[in-house]
């Protein structure tokens, strides 16, 4: 089959579409413009024109290419599908769809949720907010590189903390900070890594034991990982997103808010943390024990492979288009 893959979030086409051609078939990623992505939502409306311009491109882009799938990221880009007048898969990844009733193109994603021929979420807390408008919408797990992200040996100067997630409260950062200050009370020496970027990242900069990086390109992430002994990452939504699971994927013991093992059938093997005390005292406790983080990071990378494994999402992503196209009449040369 022919895919589109239409924008990139936290690498997710990208990963499927490596799954996907694995298995044979042809993928473009199709990437939008995002004019005026880190504006405000109310500001966005001011270069509402400029991505009106850029989603007609697409549009225009996916009427040539006669894909027999369609699959589009993030909510409001599902207009790209509409104004096409192809079939497309919805993929949504957090924010798009969260709090809509407070965003002022609600109705505009609630159209691109209702005309989509399917939709995927990809944190099984946006079960609510997806469904209330798809009932059929579906849990897609994030697919993780395993082969680019796996365990590597722990260097003799490993640093000790990597705060994973952005510093900004929707993953909970504020908590993260009152862990980091207790910590930096306790243990002066200790040494926390975190990238720059999100709302907090002053108050975090202002701390002694914190050193902050700039944006790193993704596939150094690894790397930075296998440098460190334990992970934080979100600790606010209790689903756990793609820098987690990339984290677990290199056997480093990662600390996170996790409330879904129902989802799973099985409890994640983070280190279920929502408090800074709770924070604060999971990072000494796999700092002191070396075993016990051996132990978790061992999990982690297994419990990845069997849930997140990308090969594995791309085949439940071919088996959906396979199934679609075999109940189709007549099967056409455009499909979601």
């Amino acid at each position: 089959m022919r895919f589109a893959q239409v924008n990139d979030v936290a690498s997710v086409a990208t990963e499927l579409a490596a799954g996907l051609r694995a298995r044979g078939h042809t993928v473009d990623i199709l990437r939008p413009r995002l004019y005026g992505a880190k504006l405000p939502p109310l500001l966005k409306l001011a270069v509402a024109p400029l991505r009106l311009i850029d989603w007609l491109r697409l549009a225009a882009r996916l009427r040539r290419g006669r894909y027999d799938a369609v699959h589009i990221h993030y909510a409001y880009l599902g207009l790209v599908g509409v104004l096409a007048g192809v079939p497309y898969v919805l993929h949504c990844h957090g924010d798009d769809v969260r709090d809509l009733a407070r965003r002022p193109w609600r109705g505009l994603i609630r159209l691109a949720l209702r005309r989509a021929a399917h939709v995927y979420y990809s944190t099984p807390d946006l079960a609510p907010w997806c469904t209330a408008i798809r009932p059929d919408a579906e849990f897609l797990p994030n697919p993780v590189d395993t082969a680019t992200f796996r365990p590597q040996p722990l260097p003799a100067d490993a640093r000790d903390v990597f705060i994973i997630c952005a510093l900004a409260p929707n993953k909970g950062a504020e908590k993260i900070l009152a862990a980091a200050r207790q910590l930096s009370a306790r243990r002066p020496h200790l040494r926390i890594t975190a990238i720059a970027g999100g709302e907090l990242t002053r108050q975090f900069e202002a701390l002694p034991t914190i050193v902050l990086l700039l944006h790193q390109p993704r596939e150094r992430l690894p790397g930075l990982m296998a440098r460190h002994r334990v992970l934080i990452g979100q600790v606010h939504e209790g689903a756990i997103g793609m820098v987690e699971l990339e984290g677990m994927a290199c056997g480093r013991p990662v600390i996170a808010s996790f409330r879904f093992a129902d989802v799973y059938g099985v409890e994640a093997p983070v280190v279920h943390a929502e408090t800074p005390e709770a924070i604060s005292a999971a990072v000494e406790q796999l700092l002191d024990d070396r075993a016990l983080a051996e132990a978790v990071g061992a999990a982690s990378r297994r419990w990845v492979e069997e849930h997140h494994d990308a090969a594995r999402i791309a085949e439940r992503v071919e088996a959906w288009h396979r199934a679609r196209i075999d109940r189709r009449p007549g099967r056409g040369s455009v499909e979601a």
